[in-house]
Order: structure tokens, then C-alpha cells, then sequence
């Protein structure tokens, strides 16, 4: 699809329950056999936007007042970095905007507030391969590099 002009723009409080929806339909694709509630998603966004001193960011791109998807932002603290590097914590892009370029102007936003904050780094976990090889092929051809996968465990 193509879109006349895409803007990004810094999610409000207003837009969290719209962010929310964004990650759940994220985590949706992701992990399509977990039962996930909106609900909760809704509710953790209006938590984390409404927390002034959080070092979280969020950003949300649109074309003609249609929402095409959000890139978040997390800083984070690492001794091999040098201090403080930036951290993309959830990145979406609805369907419809996939292979029109939203992906990319929202990994701009990303790289210019890493700029701003002077991280050396900006990282992200991709998801499982090889399900998410064009995921994966998106980063590599965006100047990000292969440092290792990232796992998690439920405490």
C-alpha cells in the first residue's frame, strides 16, 4: 500500500489505549497460542505514559489520521556500552503498512532520540527465527548487526 505522507509523532497520554492495542496485536503475531487481554495492554500503557520519570518513549506513525504502527524506546545501562545505550522495546507495524517504508521512518525517530540522548548504541531482540527471517532481514539492512539472541525466563 502506499500513503500520501507519514508522520511520527510522540504517543500521549491520550493515545495509550491505541498503543495498547498496537502491542497486543504485536505480541498477537508473536505468540499467536498465548490468550492475551487488550484490557491489560490498554491499562499498561496508560500506566507507562502517565510515569513522568520513566526512560521510556514511544512514538506513533500515522498517514491520514490512520495509525500504521509505534516503535518504543527504553534507555538502559551496560558496562560494554560505555554507560547508558538505548533499548527498541516494541516495535509494530499494522499489515497494511508493511514494505511501505513505516517501518523505516519510525527506526528514524528511534536512531534521532538516540542521537539526542547520546547513547552509543541502540539495541533489539528479534523475534524467533527462522519464523521472522523478513524481521530479522529488516535490522540487517537498517545497520543493525547480529550480536547474539536474547532469551527470557519468568521469575
Amino acid at each position: 500500500m502506499i500513503f500520501d505522507e507519514i508522520t511520527v509523532e510522540p504517543a500521549r497520554e491520550a493515545d495509550a489505549h491505541r498503543l495498547g492495542e498496537l502491542v497486543f496485536a504485536m505480541e498477537s503475531e508473536l505468540w499467536p497460542e498465548d490468550e492475551l487481554d487488550v484490557g491489560q495492554f490498554k491499562m499498561m500503557a496508560e500506566d507507562i505514559l502517565s510515569d513522568d520519570g520513566s526512560r521510556y518513549w514511544a512514538y506513533l506513525a500515522r498517514s491520514q489520521g490512520e495509525l500504521l504502527g509505534l516503535i518504543t524506546l527504553s534507555e538502559k545501562k551496560a558496562i560494554y556500552a560505555g554507560g547508558r545505550f538505548g533499548e527498541i522495546v516494541e516495535f509494530y507495524v499494522v499489515p497494511s503498512g508493511r514494505c511501505a517504508g513505516v517501518g523505516k521512518i519510525l527506526l528514524q525517530q528511534a536512531v534521532l532520540k538516540g542521537q539526542e540522548m547520546d547513547w552509543p548504541y541502540l539495541e533489539v531482540g528479534a523475534p524467533h527465527q527462522p519464523a521472522w527471517k523478513t524481521t530479522l532481514s529488516f535490522y540487517l539492512n537498517n545497520e543493525f548487526r547480529e550480536i547474539g539472541p536474547r532469551l527470557e525466563r519468568e521469575i
